[in-house]
């Protein structure tokens, strides 16, 4: 199962992102006080990005809008009173400017929600299109990663928080779209192994998981969704629920979200343990890569 599309994202001629004449010209001026906290959110142009943009900015958060669609930008940033910044998530440097931005303008970054992903549009049945296959990665997979690195330097100055929009499709068997579900299921892993890097560094990061949304991007599996009389998501209940997420301690988890119930922490099964020779239970102590050092937070 696959919510739709999370936001205008990439797959598209790259915007320059890094010309500050363009993003000037998109961004009022910020009069809020300095110390209101700060949220960009990817993909904030349309449906679930925009909902959350809305109500970042209710609950009192100075938003940076990311979309690839400069317009889009500027119209949900518009609407929340937030600044908006051209970007496609699939280019690291992209990512790097966003950032730079928000504090430029807005002096901090407190939240980072990377919500920006595009469906893959891949048939399973038929040969694998590598065009499609490079967007889709790009995008959900390359702007997940490129996402995270651009924002942790930032975040760790105040203890800030990381949340993923990922998919139902990550966590069940998606038969009608894999390759979309290979993305998703790769960023659940990826929140899940890279928690523990980050807690030291006082950022929490953790993925939210919808199904089934109510947005145009469903197409013409909207028409038959609401055939069989299945309930869909809106965005506002996505967007409800990512705060939810947000103000709830903890980290490396993935959030379940399907319509009728309530977010909830996904339970992921134990993993058969490791014997010894002699029967008895190997003992395995985590680590990392290297020690964090000094420079690795602000």
């Amino acid at each position: 199962m696959s919510e739709p599309t999370t936001g205008s994202a990439g797959g598209r001629p790259h915007v320059a992102a890094a010309d500050s004449a363009v993003a000037e010209a998109l961004a009022p001026a910020a009069s809020d006080s300095p110390a209101t906290p700060v949220a960009l959110v990817t993909g904030g142009g349309n449906g679930i990005g925009a909902a959350l943009c809305a109500k970042l900015a209710a609950t009192g958060h100075r938003v940076l809008v990311v979309d690839v669609d400069p317009e889009a930008a500027a119209k949900t940033a518009e609407s929340c009173g937030g600044i908006a910044f051209p970007a496609d998530v699939s280019d690291p440097k992209q990512n790097h400017a966003m950032v730079a931005h928000a504090v430029k303008r807005l002096g901090r970054l407190d939240i980072a929600v990377l919500n920006a992903g595009v469906s893959s549009d891949q048939p399973p049945d038929l040969p694998l299109d590598l065009e499609r296959y490079r967007r889709v990665l790009g995008v959900n997979v390359d702007g997940l990663a490129f996402g995270i690195d651009a924002t942790v330097p930032e975040l760790a100055r105040r203890a800030g928080r990381i949340l993923v929009t990922a998919s139902l499709a990550g966590l069940g068997p998606d038969q009608a779209n894999p390759l979309y579900a290979l993305t998703k299921s790769a960023a659940i892993g990826y929140v899940r192994a890279i928690a523990a890097a980050l807690e030291p560094r006082g950022v929490r990061i953790n993925a939210l998981c919808p199904g089934f949304t109510d947005t145009a991007i469903l197409g013409i599996t909207r028409r038959l969704i609401r055939k069989q009389g299945f309930p869909l998501l809106t965005p506002d209940d996505v967007a409800a629920a990512a705060l939810t997420v947000l103000d709830t301690p903890g980290t490396g988890r993935a959030w379940t979200l399907v319509a009728g119930r309530p977010v909830r922490p996904f339970a992921f099964p134990s993993l058969p343990t490791t014997l010894m020779p002699d029967g008895s239970e190997a003992r395995f102590r985590p680590f990392l890569s290297r020690a964090p050092k000094k420079e690795d937070t602000p």
